[in-house]
């Protein structure tokens, strides 16, 4: 009796280990930050061909991995792939000089002439961020698409995102310039914490263990 009870507790303390790991649990991303602009207002227009720069700036709300984005965007050509780069910032503005951080393609080929979200992964990043952090994300260069926003009219009360803005490129080759408004966007994250090493290593042993217990047991 005392040696079942041995086996018992043995084997629950086994699974304690090899269970109590909620790290390794896969979660949804959870939507961050976004701006959708609202139908009726004027659209910025930008047909991202030659090197033209479109980016949009956004404040990390959640701590975690930027797993994926969104970005609002129409054709107005043949289509191609638009490869959309995360990139730090400088007191707000995009740094472009710097290296991107992540990024991610979106084939236009299929988009449709009314705007619509498009997703982009950036999972594989594994750009962590916190909140309070700044970060833009960028497009430039061939493809024939139209990433939607709205201009800054003053004559109208239009909706706007706080924590970011939009950016274009400048009269002067390799500058950017705010536009005035801002980008339709979401971005994503995965707030799971990364598995670390010796959490899986004490996952392999307590399963391990917990099964030479049961043969044990049965014998």
């Amino acid at each position: 009796m005392k040696k079942r009870f041995i086996v018992f507790m043995l084997s629950l303390f086994l699974l304690s280990i090899s269970l109590g790991t909620p790290q390794i649990v896969q979660s949804t991303p959870i939507l961050d930050q976004q701006y959708k602009p609202e139908s009726g207002y004027a659209f910025m227009h930008a047909e991202l061909d030659y090197d033209l720069v479109r980016a949009q700036t956004f404040t990390v709300g959640l701590s975690g991995l930027l797993s994926g984005f969104e970005v609002y965007l129409s054709t107005v050509g043949s289509g191609g792939v638009l490869t959309f780069k995360v990139y730090p910032t400088i007191n707000g503005v995009p740094d472009l000089t710097s290296g991107s951080l992540a990024e991610a393609a979106i084939n236009i080929s299929g988009l449709d002439e009314d705007p619509v979200f498009y997703s982009g992964d950036l999972s594989g990043s594994g750009l962590m961020v916190s909140p309070g952090d700044v970060y833009a994300l960028v497009v430039q260069g061939s493809g024939q698409a139209t990433w939607r926003g709205e201009y800054d009219d003053s004559g109208f009360p239009l909706p706007y995102y706080a924590g970011g803005a939009a950016y274009g490129s400048g009269f002067v080759p390799g500058t950017i310039v705010a536009l005035g408004g801002d980008l339709g966007f979401r971005t994503y994250m995965d707030t799971t914490p990364v598995p670390e090493p010796v959490t899986l290593l004490l996952l392999g042993l307590g399963l391990m263990g917990l099964a030479g217990v049961r043969r044990k047991f049965k014998s």
